[in-house]
């Protein structure tokens, strides 16, 4: 990561995670938002390049990381998250509803489907977050194992972050989660920690939005073409 942002350069990289949404309020209907922090690539020193580019010298509050996620998955699109799909009466009636509201295009669809492909390849085989997939389903996702700061300033034997960010199913998703979990004890690997739990939301949810797995001989047919494509 480091090295690709030195290729990007500073300003590159400072625009990019500007239009992912990192350092800005997303709109979403909460009055005590934050905008997490991402200062101005001008005030960088030449480490900042590399640290920023892995997660380091750059906060950001949940809402900011689902929200990038969700726009990979959803070809390049970042939407404005909500809160409230509709108000309704007391008698069940609409009163107000919200419509899904594109804020700006972040990446092509071409940039975002490669990302797809790189995503689903960390939750299979070799991955790191193979343990975040229920069966019969595909996950795109990133592992993360974020330091946390201790109460000297530094990373010196501190607590960490562990977390996991996917959507599912990789080609038409239906959900994007997030998962984090502070300061665990035992393990702190986002792909020990937080994909599990991530596997069982998504089965619940799908559960509960009636999203079918996919049969087995489907999946089976599904991995034949894509490496038939591949060797195209």
């Amino acid at each position: 990561a480091a090295k690709i942002a030195q290729v990007m350069g500073p300003q590159t990289l400072y625009d990019a995670l500007q239009r992912f949404g990192f350092g800005q309020l997303t709109g979403i209907d909460c009055p005590a938002e934050s905008t997490g922090q991402l200062r101005h690539y001008k005030s960088w020193k030449p480490i900042d390049n590399a640290t920023i580019a892995f997660g380091q010298g750059i906060t950001m509050t949940p809402i900011q990381l689902l929200t990038a996620a969700a726009s990979i998955a959803n070809n390049g699109i970042l939407m404005k998250p909500r809160l409230v799909d509709a108000m309704t009466d007391s008698h069940g009636k609409i009163i107000q509803s919200f419509a899904p509201q594109e804020v700006r295009r972040v990446i092509s669809p071409e940039t975002a489907q490669k990302m797809k492909v790189m995503m689903r390849a960390v939750t299979e085989q070799g991955g790191t977050g193979t343990w975040a997939v229920p069966k019969g389903y595909t996950v795109c996702g990133k592992t993360g194992t974020a330091q946390k700061l201790n109460a000297e300033g530094n990373y010196h034997n501190c607590d960490y972050n562990a977390v996991f960010v996917g959507f599912s199913p990789d080609q038409s998703p239906e959900l994007a989660v997030l998962v984090v979990i502070e300061a665990p004890q035992k393990h702190h690997y986002g792909g020990i920690v937080s994909a599990p739990a991530f596997k069982e939301i998504l089965c619940q949810s799908f559960n509960y939005l009636d999203v079918p797995p996919v049969p087995e001989s489907e999946e089976i047919k599904l991995a034949t073409s894509k490496k038939s494509k591949q060797g195209e």
